[in-house]
């Protein structure tokens, strides 16, 4: 059994996951206002006019006034039914998963609608994918029906390029009622030229946020406690040039001086002079506790009461923090209750400046005191800040040690361990297992395959050398594990199979979440192997281990591996029934777009596309398309693009469906994974063949390997590629000797159970009969084929071949009552053979009439937030390349959305397509 924590233990813990939860909440929310601050009603109005806009900059260097403005403008917001939502960033958000997890959580924090799927995603207990999180983010900010702006402070913090990127993609794609502030010390590091060229961009800067005349002297009197008068206003506004921070100071200053004018005819306004002020005026004249006070807690980010305490050694934080406060001492509440804190920044860069000056390590002292106070409040991320801060290396490692698995596995914040990482010592990573095991999964995961096996040998060594020593053996359990996953993401499944059996074996008593992924990654090599049976005994000890640790991830990775088992087969109807289950538990917990439902998606997209379902293919692959590069099996990844080509190919853009299947081959040989190269080559040759472009396909599989003296053998191949290469054999004039190797391919599909493979092979050899002029064998065979079809739910598999093989098909259905096959009659039913033939554009006795054209909104099939999006633009006159540029897609995507969109509305070009969406009321 586990231990039981006491109740005093039970209650320190609460105490700190509470502590916890109101510093991550102290970030949502905009700082505490004084009700005393000065109301600026022309700035007012230039941030109500940002909100017609996509995204409002607002840059300006510290001082200005920029946090307390917008905090300011928020507040008035509400009463208008505009909903707000607000991120104070900081630098741990330079990792992409952090990042979007606080900005779904701000979104969240604002409406409980938004930003749950999101949330649920990161917080799952398995891998997350950053694209993953923003198509969620950006599905749920589209279905919000109130205006809603989200402020992003302190964005200068955020240097990391992929978190820009990912903000990018989101300001790009944001519907009409959303808009982004962000507000940054310097220039946004956004590509925004074509939201300025639109005119969805505003931008502020410290000229906007200085303060005019009468501002400067309605603030200067609110904060000296007397007016100037207008001649000392203007000198002092000249001074400092509307420069808040500096009014401020010389405003205090004022209070506290006999004479004004002296004052001013010294004070320059410059940050010289600031600084001076600081030291002589405001921190000197402090009585020698306070002062001490705040020298200390400057090296804090953010602070409470009780944390000042402890670092302290004191027992009236609580009252110091009231008095700074009273004193204006550039303190700023973070939250409601006003149990966090952090200085301005100008002020808390001059009181480190004056700390430094003092003599020992008082500062390194506190830096650590605070990092164990953040260890023991489950505050991870800033108990290793501070402890690098406190140059305690020993204790940095030891804490990135213990928090690594949690990092990767379940947050998916590679980025952050990776920064963490590159600030270590080798010698000190070396000998913490628990950081490299971390490492070496952030690199598997990441697709990083040939330094992940670098890592993973050195463990391995680290095992061997740890024998029995190792802590019972659960450094090679993970290891193991780890090379397990490796196998299976790398393309060795045969390798990832005999591994998986061996690890279940090995560690029987292994925690639920290792036995679920090891189960899992057995299961995906039982598909390759075409061991069936066992891996659906596998995906049982997944579902139940994953049911047991709550693991949605696991589950969801369980459907998508039970939807491979049913494809491999044949059974495209379980396979659907798999898609299905699988959808629905991942929609209930982390969102169809994300990672989880990608794998479903994709997979479910091929299966709809086989059946001839291009509606509900197209959406599928819709939502599985921001992920189609990042799953860790090859099948999910080859789904993803042969479908999308095959739409593509359909709508009659050959070019874009080459470039589709490019594109992933491409990625292929940038992974190092030549399984998924192979099978989108021979897939471009195909393409080539359904043009009739023979020889162009034979020159393209020769230099691809495919066919020729440097070809590997058909039963080496995967299926489609086994198919394309017999095609291209029995194609040239010699096609009789590929009979030897067709028959072979046959009895292997029947022994091996494939059944889709079979009648894709025999449909094959009825048409080499057919060429060999034995029609009524040809049609027997064929009749076989589509008697094993129409178990497996194959449509495309007949239309995609050969014309000639939808006329054997008519053939058939004009002379049932003469085929027997077998001992028995009729062995294709009817009704199916008149669906292929319809679906072919053939028509047949009992063939119902094609479906008029949508006249109504509510006919039409439904477009997608994108589609309208693309409609609107079309209807502004934008091109194929302006829209790519607006959207921030390839031209090739771009046409294949207007593809989808011309197939919705039953039209073949633009002008058609516009009319038709004017008269249903689309636009």
């Amino acid at each position: 059994m586990a231990p039981t924590r006491s109740a005093g233990s039970a209650r320190s813990a609460g105490a700190a996951e509470a502590s916890a939860a109101v510093l991550v909440e102290s970030r949502l929310a905009p700082p505490q206002l004084s009700l005393r601050l000065l109301a600026r009603s022309q700035l007012s109005t230039l941030l109500h006019a940002g909100l017609t806009r996509r995204l409002l900059g607002v840059t300006a260097p510290a001082g200005y006034g920029k946090t307390t403005a917008l905090a300011q403008f928020v507040a008035q917001l509400d009463v208008h039914g505009i909903t707000t939502a607000w991120l104070s960033l900081d630098a741990e958000d330079n990792d992409p998963l952090r990042f979007l997890r606080h900005l779904a959580a701000a979104l969240h924090h604002a409406d409980a609608r938004l930003g749950r799927h999101a949330l649920a995603q990161v917080d799952s207990g398995s891998m997350a994918s950053p694209d993953a999180v923003v198509a969620s983010l950006l599905h749920d900010v589209a279905g919000h029906e109130r205006r809603l702006m989200l402020v992003l402070d302190d964005f200068h913090l955020v240097q990391q390029e992929a978190v820009h990127r990912k903000l990018e993609w989101l300001v790009a794609h944001l519907p009409q009622n959303v808009c982004i502030v962000i507000a940054s010390r310097t220039r946004l590091p956004l590509q925004v030229s074509q939201l300025r060229l639109r005119g969805e961009l505003l931008e502020l800067d410290a000229t906007h946020f200085g303060l005019d005349l009468d501002e400067t002297a309605d603030f200067v009197g609110r904060v000296s406690g007397a007016p100037l008068d207008r001649a000392q206003v203007e000198t002092l506004h000249d001074l400092t040039e509307g420069w808040i921070a500096g009014l401020q100071l010389a405003s205090l200053a004022l209070r506290e001086s006999g004479d004004r004018g002296a004052f001013l005819a010294d004070f320059s306004g410059t940050d010289r002079d600031i600084t001076d002020y600081l030291g002589e005026q405001v921190l000197d004249s402090l009585r020698p506790d306070l002062r001490e006070f705040l020298l200390d807690t400057a090296g804090l980010e953010r602070f409470c009461a009780e944390l000042c305490d402890e670092v302290l050694g004191r027992n009236d934080s609580r009252a110091m923090l009231v008095e700074v406060q009273s004193r204006n001492l550039f303190l700023s509440g973070l939250d409601r209750s006003r149990t966090w804190f952090r200085y301005h920044h100008l002020f808390a860069d001059y009181l480190r400046g004056r700390g430094r000056e003092r003599p020992g390590d008082a500062a390194r002292a506190i830096s650590l005191r605070a990092s164990d106070w953040f260890q023991r409040h489950r505050l991870p991320h800033e108990a290793v800040r501070y402890a690098f801060e406190g140059q305690d290396l020993e204790r940095a490692a030891d804490l990135v040690a213990d928090f690594s698995a949690e990092l990767v596995q379940h947050r998916g914040e590679h980025a952050t361990l990776l920064a963490w990482l590159t600030r270590l010592p080798q010698a000190l990573v070396h000998t913490r297992p628990k950081i490299r095991t971390g490492h070496a999964w952030s690199l598997v995961l990441t697709r990083r395959y040939a330094e992940a096996e670098h890592e993973l040998r050195a463990l391995e060594s680290a095992c061997t050398e740890a024998g029995s020593m190792d802590d019972e053996g659960d450094l090679r359990c993970v290891v193991e594990m780890i090379r397990c996953v490796y196998w299976a993401h790398a393309g060795e499944p045969m390798l990832a199979k005999s591994r998986s059996e061996a690890w279940l074996k090995s560690w029987p008593a292994a925690n639920a979440f290792r036995t679920g992924v090891v189960a899992n990654v057995l299961a995906s090599g039982c598909c390759a192997s075409d061991a069936f049976e066992q891996g659906q005994q596998a995906l049982a000890i997944a579902r139940r281990a994953f049911e047991e640790c709550g693991a949605d991830y696991g589950l969801a990775w369980a459907a998508a591996l039970a939807m491979m088992l049913a494809m491999r087969r044949g059974d495209h109807a379980e396979a659907m029934a798999q898609a299905r289950h699988g959808i629905a538990t991942v929609e209930r917990s982390l969102g169809v777009a994300s990672y989880a439902g990608s794998m479903l998606t994709l997979l479910a997209a091929e299966v709809c596309y086989e059946q001839g379902d291009r509606v509900q293919a197209q959406r599928h692959v819709d939502l599985g398309l921001p992920f189609i590069d990042e799953h860790g099996l090859v099948e999910m990844t080859t789904a993803g693009y042969l479908t999308r080509a095959r739409l593509l190919r359909l709508h009659g853009d050959i070019a874009a469906a080459d470039a589709c299947l490019l594109e992933g081959e491409s990625l292929g040989h940038r992974l190092r994974l030549p399984r998924l190269s192979r099978i989108l080559a021979a897939e471009r040759c195909t393409l080539r063949l359904q043009a009739g472009a023979v020889d162009e396909a034979h020159k393209l599989a020769q230099s691809y390997g495919l066919i020729g003296p440097a070809a590997t053998a058909v039963a080496d191949e995967d299926d489609s590629v086994c198919l394309l290469v017999l095609r291209l054999r029995l194609a040239t004039p010699q096609g009789t000797g590929a009979s030897g190797a067709l028959n072979d391919a046959i009895r292997r599909a029947q022994r091996d159970g494939h059944q889709a493979q079979l009648a894709r092979l025999l449909a094959l050899k009825a048409l080499q009969q057919h060429r060999a002029l034995d029609r009524a064998q040809a049609l027997r065979t064929l009749d076989e084929a589509l008697a094993i079809g129409v178990r497996c739910g194959l449509l495309r598999s007949w239309l995609d071949g050969d014309a000639l093989l939808i006329e054997l098909v008519e053939a058939i259905h004009a002379s049932r009552g003469d085929l027997r096959t077998a001992g028995r009659d009729d062995l294709v039913p009817k009704s199916y053979l008149q669906q292929v033939l319809q679906a072919a554009g053939r028509t047949t006795p009992s063939a119902p009439s094609l479906p008029r054209l949508p006249t109504t909104r509510s006919e039409a099939e439904e477009l997608t937030e994108r589609e309208l999006k693309i409609l609107r633009l079309l209807k502004a006159g934008l091109g194929n390349r302006e829209l790519a540029q607006s959207l921030f897609l390839s031209e090739a995507t771009v046409k294949w959305h207007l593809h989808n969109i011309f197939a919705k509305l039953g039209v073949k070009n633009r002008t058609s397509a516009l009319a038709r969406a004017q008269e249903i009321s689309l636009l």
